[in-house]
């Protein structure tokens, strides 16, 4: 509006306020767009490319078209003259197209730069490698009678279902463990203990060899002698785990 003032004073042109009022509208619409945008960014995990579409093409195409139907709007009830939405329009893209591109663009640019360029101080790299071995468990507490005992994974030789339950084999013992197979696997390093049967898991190093059944299906023998069926949907799992792990190797 000050600028409509100087401008008509400095070329003698009639001034009249209640139509630079209106015509200042091109700047309200300003307002919720680029707070619209600033949510957009923030809350947005987008690739640029699609930031780039959704939050500056959009405000601009909304605000371009926004203002010449504000202007129509204003101007039918409040003013004794209608200005065309047509008319208003080659006046915003002729005038203002500048305008909209840096208000909409420089903000989005300025916000990915930095969010690229500062990064939290405790923030931990996504890249930082962690200790797999952490998250396998190397012992279980078992009942014996009304004795807690722990035993070391690495002796277990297999898991079988029970259920309810689950059997822990050992080389001399078994122990019945409130557990199912399903969240046991997922606690047992599986480098080591690899499923054979629906039913069982077995502790790999301590496999002392299998045979085949000529059907698909395999008998492996466990280091104490144990015989247990390995179901031909994981046989191929098997052979290949049993191979890698007893593989020779000469210094």
């Amino acid at each position: 509006m000050t600028q409509d003032f100087l401008r008509a004073n400095l070329y003698h042109t009639g001034y009249y306020f209640s139509e630079s009022f209106m015509f200042s509208s091109f700047w309200w619409i300003f307002v919720p767009l680029l707070i619209a945008q600033y949510y957009a960014v923030k809350y947005t995990h987008a690739k640029p490319s699609v930031l780039l579409i959704v939050v500056i093409v959009l405000p601009l195409i909304t605000h371009i078209f926004a203002f010449p139907l504000l202007v129509w709007v204003l101007s039918s009830i409040f003013y004794y003259h209608t200005f065309a939405i047509q008319q208003t329009l080659t006046y915003t893209l002729s005038e203002h197209s500048y305008l909209l591109v840096f208000f909409y663009s420089i903000p989005v640019w300025m916000c990915l730069f930095l969010s690229k360029t500062v990064q939290p101080a405790d923030k931990i790299p996504l890249s930082e490698p962690t200790n797999a071995a952490n998250s396998f468990i190397e012992t279980i507490l078992v009942s014996e009678g009304s004795k807690k005992c722990c035993i070391a994974v690495a002796d277990i030789l297999y898991f079988s279902a029970n259920p309810p339950y689950i059997n822990i084999h050992l080389q001399e013992k078994k122990y019945l463990q409130n557990e199912t197979l399903k969240s046991i696997a997922t606690q047992l390093n599986s480098g080591q203990f690899i499923r054979i049967h629906k039913s069982t898991i077995v502790n790999i190093k301590l496999v002392a060899s299998y045979t085949s059944r000529l059907n698909g299906d395999y008998d492996l023998t466990m280091k104490n002698g144990d015989t247990l069926r390995v179901s031909r949907n994981f046989a191929a799992s098997f052979k290949q785990k049993f191979q890698k792990s007893h593989q020779l190797t000469a210094k």
